[in-house]
């Protein structure tokens, strides 16, 4: 009986052990596993998401830095890092400060001898600012203007009858997750949206209070942002409970929402004999980020002093900045393991690589930090090059290549010099690729300062998904064998720019959808509705405007004369102070119609006339 046991045992064991290995995963190659482990710790908890300015940031600098002069990397003008500052936190200050005054009426009495009442508020408690607000004092009378929305489209407005210059107006914001309660105000929803709507109403400052919702006493976090600094206007958040205090005893806060909701139209109204004196002063702590940086010198003494740069950002989310996909209540670290631990493994890969066997020219590795900011890093480097961009021939940028599927790879600016193209095509090929092309040069990573300075660019990425700027976004969703392939395309591509005697030319690309084969992946509508307009944002803090980098080839904003360095101010009436105020501006518009802009090029006011085409 015993033996039947023990050989009924061992042979559940062996199937236990073969089914095991059936479905055991398939282990790494060498590059793949050395890949694995760079992503595992630029992905670590230890880490805490490598936002720029913080001490994981700072870790993963040292990272990179040392792995660097583990291969042997050359100093790049006898420095391995180039320093420059960004937010890294953002304080109250003291200043901060609400006060209410309310007239308290004196039935019989003339309005002169009425009582005033002051009623002040304690920040954190009841009020607090908004990340982007502006700093300054603003006073005024109280107006409601419900959800703050003016929609032609929709044939609807919120300021319709209700004269708001010179007030502050309280809003009605949205749930903590975003969403509007009716669909309609999909394109309306947005914070920002709604201050810029405000100040062309000409109000002097906002009140926000949530609808009525579980979260409608929880305020929206003080948190770095990283395409806004300042939304053009003194904006703070309350309590649902204590705003609604100062609402008319006819016109309370709770049935005029109820109202709105139900019969969809607006009921905005001038709040009676009340005053609010806000102050909003937002410290903001600066903080010391690196670029890393290590050079193979060229082979060739007549080539050495001409230089390709290759370069990935290391920089991610931290614990969620405003550019997170992430709605859930509990702070999370966001482990940017594709976005993109993924790219600067493949740099410091190739950085070996390259070492081990160099090309005529030499190659210059950056790991940019900020990106996840704005470009900062690429953007500070290409305004302060360690070598002159005169003698940098191109640029190759790898940001998220750790999800290929089908063997896809996406590259972008093979538009911006005559032979990338074909190079590419090529290459392929030779590498068993699925190769999608788009021709464009700019985009929302480290390649557009470089394109911008004008130097052919190309940007390898390996597509979007659903863990994008979110804490799921984790070492073990990647594919490390694909992360090999993009790493040695790459490599492939460098020697093949490098092979040609004369340096590729520079293109200025057009931006027609209809020559870029998968070009939704991210050139999707950037929030104007169906008109191109056409430029390129500097994401650089500038109170005067919108500043920019750039036009596209071929569009609206190049064609009318707009140039890198021009501070748009105006677009026809409406005051442009950041990129969420032309977001809302075009989505009125229609292609065809022509808009006067006007902007500060070199200190001195100008102006153009711009006719918008369809996207």
């Amino acid at each position: 009986m015993k033996t039947r046991l023990y050989f009924a045992l061992s042979l559940l064991s062996i199937l236990v052990l073969l089914n095991s290995y059936s479905y055991a995963e398939k282990p790494l190659s060498e590059k793949a596993e050395r890949l694995r482990g760079y992503v595992q710790y630029l992905a670590s908890d230890e880490l805490e998401g490598r936002l720029a300015g913080t001490e994981g940031n700072k870790k993963a600098t040292e990272f990179i830095l040392e792995q660097f002069k583990k291969i042997g990397l050359l100093s790049v003008g006898n420095v391995y890092t180039q320093e420059f500052s960004v937010r890294s936190g953002v304080n109250l200050s003291p200043k901060n400060s609400v006060v209410f005054t309310k007239l308290i009426e004196k039935p019989g009495l003339p309005q002169e001898m009425w009582t005033k009442a002051n009623k002040t508020w304690t920040v954190s408690n009841e009020w607090k600012p908004i990340s982007f607000s502006d700093n300054g004092t603003v006073s005024g009378e109280l107006a409601f203007v419900g959800w703050g929305i003016s929609a032609k489209d929709i044939n609807y407005d919120d300021y319709e009858g209700v004269d708001v210059t010179n007030k502050i107006v309280i809003i009605l914001s949205d749930s903590l997750d975003g969403k509007p309660i009716d669909s309609r105000y999909e394109n309306y929803a947005t914070l920002r949206y709604k201050i810029s709507n405000a100040r062309d109403h000409g109000a002097v400052g906002v009140i926000f209070v949530k609808r009525l919702s579980d979260s409608a006493n929880i305020f929206y976090p003080l948190k770095i942002e990283r395409t806004i600094k300042n939304g053009g206007m003194v904006s703070i958040q309350s309590t649902r409970t204590e705003i609604a205090k100062f609402f008319p005893k006819d016109r309370n806060l709770y049935p005029v929402e109820l109202e709105m909701r139900k019969s969809k139209t607006p009921n905005s109204f001038i709040i009676p004999n009340t005053k609010v004196s806000i102050t909003v002063d937002l410290e903001y702590k600066m903080s010391p980020a690196l670029n890393v940086l290590g050079m193979v010198k060229g082979t060739d003494p007549s080539k050495q002093n001409e230089y390709i740069i290759i370069g990935a950002h290391f920089d991610h989310l931290g614990w969620g900045t405003d550019n997170s996909m992430y709605h859930g209540t509990k702070p999370m670290i966001h482990y940017g393991a594709d976005d993109n631990a993924s790219g600067t493994s493949a740099l410091i890969e190739l950085a070996s690589v390259i070492n081990a066997k160099p090309l005529k020219r030499s190659v210059i590795f950056i790991a940019f930090n900020g990106e996840e900011l704005g470009t900062l890093g690429s953007s500070y480097y290409v305004k302060n090059p360690i070598v002159p961009l005169e003698q940098t021939i191109a640029m190759i940028n790898i940001d998220m290549a750790g999800r290929m599927k089908d063997n896809k790879l996406f590259i972008f600016g093979t538009g911006t010099s005559s032979g990338f193209s074909q190079m590419v095509d090529s290459l392929g090929v030779l590498d068993t690729l699925t190769i999608i092309k788009n021709s464009e040069g700019y985009g929302a990573s480290d390649h557009s300062p470089f394109y911008g300075a004008g130097l052919p660019v190309l940007f390898m990425f390996t597509g979007a998904h659903t863990d994008y700027h979110t804490p799921t976004d984790k070492w073990d969703k990647l594919n490390y064998e694909g992360l090999v392939k993009v790493t040695g395309f790459v490599d492939l591509t460098l020697r093949a720019i490098d092979s040609k005697n004369t340096k590729p030319d520079y293109i200025k690309t057009g931006n027609n959808p209809n020559e870029n084969e998968g070009k939704e992946l991210t050139d999707k509508p950037k929030g104007y509705g169906n008109v191109w307009f056409g430029v390129v944002p500097n994401f650089e803090e500038n109170k005067q405007g919108l500043l920019i980098s750039g036009c596209s080839g071929g569009s609206p904003a190049e064609k009318a004369g707009l140039k890198n360095g021009d501070i748009i101010t105006k677009i026809g009436d409406r005051t442009v102070k950041n990129l969420y105020d032309l977001s809302s501006i075009l989505k009125e518009h229609q292609p065809g119609d022509v808009v006067m802009v006007l902007y500060i090029r070199n200190g001195k006011d100008m102006s153009t006339d711009v006719k918008l085409l369809k996207r």
